[in-house]
């Protein structure tokens, strides 16, 4: 072998791996900041689903205790927000969404409840169940970090 050709092969054989490592630094930093970008718009969308599910269970909840009986049309928008739920959500989000709108409606059909009795539920943590949905979502949230 070429005493020249030595060297040559060794420049053109660094060049070649300080292109490829390069190469692949590039590639895992845009994949990282891909993946960043879609856990970040992934944690929005959630978080304004989440937001606007807990306006309408709200204005349900102070309906029913307010003996007005169910909002058939919130009621309604409060399903279709639990339907989008349904296709992001983990399982404890979906349970709580489903076990918050289930409490409202019965008490909303439920018996008359006087200003005392309502009152006295703010001191029962089942009754709380607005909280419950958000701190499913808060945990789940913060898994996607």
């Amino acid at each position: 072998m070429d005493a020249a050709l030595l060297p040559t092969l060794s420049a053109l054989a660094g060049t070649a791996i300080g292109a490829a490592t390069s190469l692949a630094s590039t590639w895992m930093t845009t994949q990282a900041q891909a993946r960043a970008a879609r856990l970040t718009a992934e944690r929005g969308k959630r978080e304004e689903i989440y937001g606007r599910f807990m306006d309408e269970l709200a204005r349900l909840y102070a309906g029913a205790l307010n003996n007005v009986g169910v909002d058939y049309e919130r009621l309604t928008s409060a399903h279709a927000l639990n339907g989008r739920i349904a296709l992001y959500a983990s399982a404890p989000v979906n349970e709580a969404a489903e076990e918050a709108m289930r409490y409202i409606v019965d008490l909303a059909l439920g018996d008359i409840r006087t200003p005392e009795q309502v009152r006295a539920m703010m001191d029962q943590r089942e009754a709380n169940v607005i909280r419950a949905f958000a701190e499913r979502c808060r945990e789940e949230l913060q898994g996607l970090q």
